[in-house]
């Protein structure tokens, strides 16, 4: 076997066949051609035609390297006279129609975008930047329309910060599968119901439970577009605004008194959201001689420790009733930071209690947030927006893999 017979068999391009192999500097440059009695394909309609019309200038494609050099095909491509179509280029299964690299290659430079920045990849393969995000962005898009979609039957909504000055975006997640299913740029009502007009009414109607905050916009969206479906307010959430509250009522404490005074309270903060059975000795020393000394401390630190009861509750009823009887002792306690939460909880009483029929959270969220944290640390941000979305959905397993994409094989 020749040469040029191995080398053509390592390529892999079928109907095309190596005539010289060169190595210019740091480079290699494979000179192929079309194998005679080769039929070519029409561009547009994919169907064969037997005369072509004429000969493009020979130009280079970049390829997979080799031995530790760049790789380049030298090749002239045809125009074909289809008879449906007219002058058209000849299609290829292996070279997109005006592209200057591969698809293989392509795959294999967006394969390692999956794992380093845009700004490495593009420094190993010496190719510009806006070269490898253009790359990268295309076969992104291409997985997520290939995505299946699945019916969701407990679906959970949770924001993430894009980046400073509050902004954010609203995440959608499959509680059952783990994954995202969409994302919007704002939190704001709009938005929210736009993503469920483009969801479609048939996926809406498989929803049974929707996971969130207790945020207003969020629930008008869900009850519009998922009328069916029971609204369960996440429950990590309700233990953030107490901890909003008893934080609230330690500095107001600390600020009402003396500067001396003042000194045992100031940068206690986490002993007091802290669970109690998780404080060491030293520390439940200093909370016992801070509640000793201030009744409004302790009574706000009791009550937050009461409440982390009522989620060990059986059922419906039982957490109904041990929510109206912390609801009366937060009125009694004349801490206005609980009274506050008090009101708040009681007007989301039905989404709270809905958690002890569907027992469903946001948790499957803080795992995923932090793979977007990290991977807007590793690329320094990202302004395509659009770009970023894909990015994260790739990152949390949403979307099909590149060997997975119907397009044809080498």
């Amino acid at each position: 076997m020749t040469q040029n017979k191995v080398c053509t068999n390592l390529l892999g391009i079928q109907g095309w066949e190596v005539m010289a192999v060169e190595a210019q500097n740091s480079d290699v440059v494979v000179s192929v051609r079309r194998k005679p009695g080769t039929p070519r394909l029409c561009s547009r309609c994919g169907q064969p035609v037997l005369f072509v019309y004429d000969h493009r200038a020979e130009r280079r494609v970049r390829d997979f390297p080799v031995w530790g050099r760049r790789c380049f095909l030298s090749l002239r491509t045809a125009r074909v006279d289809c008879p449906d179509c007219g002058i058209v280029p000849e299609r290829l299964d292996w070279l997109e129609t005006g592209c200057r690299r591969t698809v293989r290659y392509e795959k294999y430079v967006a394969r390692l975008c999956d794992y380093l920045p845009v700004l490495d990849v593009a420094e190993i393969e010496g190719i510009d930047k806006n070269a490898v995000y253009r790359i990268d962005r295309k076969w992104l898009a291409r997985r997520e329309e290939q995505r299946e979609e699945r019916p969701v039957e407990h679906l959970g909504i949770d924001e993430i910060a894009l980046r400073k000055g509050h902004r954010y975006a609203t995440v959608f997640y499959d509680l059952q599968r783990r994954e995202v299913i969409g994302l919007v740029k704002t939190r704001k009502e709009r938005a929210v119901g736009g993503f469920f007009r483009r969801w479609g009414r048939k996926n809406c109607r498989n929803v049974s439970a929707v996971c969130m905050d207790l945020w207003t916009p969020f629930r008008n969206s869900v009850r519009r577009h998922c009328p069916q479906a029971v609204v369960v307010f996440d429950k990590f959430h309700v233990f953030k605004y107490l901890s909003d509250a008893v934080e609230e009522v330690r500095r107001s404490e600390q600020a009402a008194l003396p500067e001396e005074d003042g000194k045992l309270i100031k940068g206690t903060r986490w002993l007091w959201l802290k669970s109690g059975d998780k404080l060491k000795r030293k520390q439940k020393q200093t909370l016992e001689e801070i509640m000793g000394q201030n009744a409004t401390l302790q009574r706000a630190y009791l009550l937050k420790e009461d409440f982390r009861d009522f989620y060990a509750c059986e059922n419906a009823e039982e957490a109904e009733a041990f929510l109206a009887d912390w609801i009366s002792r937060c009125k009694e306690s004349s801490i206005a930071a609980f009274i506050k939460l008090a009101k708040r909880l009681k007007r989301w009483k039905d989404g709270i209690l809905a958690y002890f029929t569907h027992r469903i959270t946001n948790g499957v969220s803080e795992g995923i947030n932090n793979k977007i944290k990290v991977l807007k640390r590793r690329s320094y941000g990202f302004h395509d927006h659009e770009y970023f979305f894909l990015k994260i959905l790739n990152a949390t397993g949403a979307l099909p893999s590149l060997d997975s994409l119907d397009h044809p094989s080498f």
